[in-house]
């Protein structure tokens, strides 16, 4: 096959950037498109990162503004308090990561079109762009992020939820007072679960001297969301808004096609998010590892059967851990405000602080969950009116 390039990767985030410095350290020809004209703009993301993330892919350590040990987990009424001795995430400059893994990846050989992608040949593997040019590839992959064109030309059924975040200066003080706690405020994270905004939750995010991002996601619209996030700073503290973002996070639906013909999708554009807290860097960071190797035995040996083993690889490896944070959703959307203050009162009467702590994981939250599964601990503390309704989410 005649081909102006081995790979075409559409999308120049942080996904499209890695998977593209990937496929051209094993000498083939890459070449990345993106239709913005500052890569990392807009702010669209929390910007934590697990510190999982040095086992995964490249983070130089002047792009982390904080690192976090623990949170504060809230309720309308009850705070929890879960911690490890040592750094869990890594608060970063998602921007400058932004811009970094692209340049990595310009510097790697990759060649880079300023343009949008607005169609695919998935046959003859040809990606047509909005100047009425196109280029020919082997293989197409599709960075695009949410409400990727390439996915639904696929046929798949792309569904999100909304986020917002803003920047915002508040006192330490204030903050201290929020979580009812003392103490150095920069070493922990706040997350805050309310009905109105269940399955999603609300967070609070320390990047710097009296600097925080404060952000949800939910099912509400932006603009509804804005309100929210108004009202809930009103409440507590006294505060500046520094700068304002939007986003969408994708729902994962594991009955879509992550290959189709020569076209392949990885990150947002997958859905390869977790269902529980929105984040998917840490994911698609890895789905870049198993695609690379088999996009690259797909060129070499001309076949196009092996991109196939892509979506087993990741779907073996990350499935089970979806399905449990899905049953942990669909718990969530049961409960009140009243509920969940119910559960936070026998979580700490059941030490379950203690419990979190020591297995709690941003990454593999089903490690928690068949925890206190094991331990009979989901029925002490879930309201006795729903056991019924988990046991059957469960599976028990």
């Amino acid at each position: 096959m005649n081909s102006d390039y081995d790979v075409v990767v559409v999308g120049a985030g942080p996904v499209g950037s890695t998977i593209a410095f990937y496929l051209s350290k094993k000498d083939l020809s890459v070449c990345l498109i993106d239709k913005k004209r500052q890569i990392g703009y807009p702010l669209q993301c929390a910007g934590i990162l697990s510190n999982h993330i040095f086992d995964l892919n490249e983070l130089p350590e002047n792009l982390i503004l904080n690192k976090v040990k623990g949170a504060f987990l809230h309720t309308n009424n009850h705070v929890l308090n879960v911690e490890k001795d040592y750094d869990v995430a890594y608060i970063i400059d998602r921007i400058a990561y932004d811009e970094y893994l692209f340049n990595r990846a310009l510097e790697s050989g990759v060649e880079f079109i300023n343009q949008k992608a607005i169609d695919y040949d998935l046959d003859e593997g040809i990606v047509f762009l909005q100047n009425d040019t196109q280029i020919k590839s082997k293989v197409i992959v599709g960075c695009e992020g949410y409400n990727s064109v390439l996915s639904n030309q696929m046929g798949n059924t792309q569904s999100n939820f909304n986020a917002s975040q803003m920047l915002v200066e508040i006192s330490k003080d204030d903050i201290s007072k929020f979580r009812n706690a003392k103490g150095n405020n920069e070493i922990y994270v706040d997350t805050y679960l309310r009905e109105d905004i269940l399955p999603g939750f609300l967070w609070i995010i320390p990047i710097g001297e009296d600097l925080y991002r404060i952000g949800l996601f939910s099912n509400e619209s932006h603009k509804k969301q804005d309100l929210i996030l108004n009202d809930f700073l009103n409440d507590n503290f006294k505060f500046v808004i520094k700068e304002k973002y939007k986003g969408f996070i994708p729902i994962f639906n594991e009955k879509n096609k992550l290959i189709c013909k020569r076209g392949i999708l990885i990150g947002d554009a997958a859905g390869q998010v977790k269902p529980t807290s929105g984040g998917g860097l840490l994911i698609a960071f890895d789905a870049c590892k198993i695609a690379s190797e088999n996009i690259f035995k797909s060129i070499q040996k001309d076949d196009l059967n092996y991109l196939k083993e892509y979506q087993e690889e990741f779907l073996e490896k990350y499935l089970k851990e979806f399905k449990y944070q899905f049953k942990v959703h669909k718990t969530l959307n049961m409960l009140s405000n009243d509920d969940l203050d119910y559960l936070f009162i026998k979580l700490k009467e059941n030490d379950c602080e203690e419990l979190i702590s020591n297995y709690g994981d941003m990454d593999n939250q089903s490690v928690l969950i068949k925890e206190f599964i094991k331990r009979g601990l989901i029925f002490k503390i879930i309201p006795k009116f729903l056991f019924k309704k988990v046991t059957n989410i469960f599976g028990f």
